[in-house]
């Protein structure tokens, strides 16, 4: 059983940071890890979500990840439903000037970290 925590309510998305470069990463279908928010795997299936979980809690135990969380996602839009998570989207804010991962996405594609071992 996951120790990974959702409220349950509505669609939900797992996010993360890779661990080596600290690009915010999104679980896919695929149960990998993408930079494009556009690959996340969005759901509210039950076995689904612990499955979810259960990737993030491994892939953090093998040094992939660091900080897997759920996030809420807005039915309608297919967004994350809050404001931090939307600006999460668009990359890192510290570093201004420097090509951020989205702009690495457009130019070469997500990046992508783990699956199955």
């Amino acid at each position: 059983m996951s120790t990974l925590k959702h409220k349950g309510k509505g669609p939900q998305a797992l996010t993360a940071n890779g661990l080596r470069k600290g690009p915010v990463v999104y679980l896919t279908p695929d149960y990998v890890w993408s930079t494009d928010y556009a690959d996340a795997l969005i759901t509210e299936d039950a076995a689904a979500i612990e499955k979810m979980g259960e990737t993030g809690d491994r892939d953090e135990d093998a040094n992939l990840i660091v900080g897997p969380y759920f996030i809420d996602v807005e039915a309608d839009s297919g967004l994350p439903a809050r404001y931090r998570e939307k600006f999460r989207m668009n990359g890192p804010s510290f570093d201004p000037g420097q090509p951020t991962h989205i702009d690495h996405n457009k130019a070469r594609g997500a990046l992508i970290i783990g699956g199955e071992k």
